[in-house]
């Protein structure tokens, strides 16, 4: 009965989906794990439609960013010395989290950056040990923190916006196709809930 209602729905589910992959495409992102497991589903019950997003578990994380365990502890000459997401719900240093795993995260992620390691040396010239990079890119991140990229807020925020108005008029669009049944049916059966 509501055909145009799940229209605009499904459009609204897709549109922030594809913003959301286009946003981690940006930051070259496309084609990974976080990239690949962006999903919206539409159900349709009796009473409602429902739209539910899915992603990996770090999502809300590189959304949302997290806040750093002690930006005063880097060491002095840091290029960040500040806490990169205050007012993330998420915090680094809370016992919440597993052990080893940031780390672990980073040394998956420098191994997919071969330029990064062929290209980053110390104050002496010399190439640093992967190992020493993933220790310094690991306690930067833990002491200040991971910016947020509002990589899914944006476009779903932005989408929102006009929900409620663009189901008004599917609404309206749905009546009238119901309207014009009865014409022909002689009878009207209409259930909004």
């Amino acid at each position: 009965m509501l055909d145009e209602v799940e229209k605009i729905v499904e459009d609204y589910a897709n549109r922030i989906v594809k913003a959301a992959k286009n946003n981690l495409a940006d930051k070259e992102l496309s084609g990974g794990d976080l990239y690949n497991s962006l999903k919206a589903k539409v159900s349709k019950g009796d009473d409602d439609i429902v739209v539910t997003f899915s992603s990996t578990d770090y999502a809300k994380f590189y959304d949302e960013g997290v806040q750093g365990a002690n930006p005063s502890k880097m060491p002095p000459g840091a290029k960040t010395r500040f806490n990169q997401a205050p007012n993330s719900p998420f915090r680094f240093g809370t016992g919440t989290g597993k052990k080893g795993g940031l780390r672990a995260a980073i040394d998956k992620w420098v191994l997919t950056k071969p330029d990064l390691q062929s290209s980053t040396r110390n104050d002496l010239g010399q190439f640093i040990p992967r190992k020493t990079m993933v220790f310094l890119i690991s306690r930067s991140i833990y002491l200040t923190g991971l910016k947020p990229s509002y990589f899914f807020t944006k476009p779903f925020d932005f989408y929102t916006k006009n929900l409620e108005r663009d189901l008004e008029d599917a609404l309206e669009r749905d009546v009238n196709i119901a309207l014009s049944q009865y014409d022909q049916k002689n009878e009207l059966i209409i259930t909004i809930r």
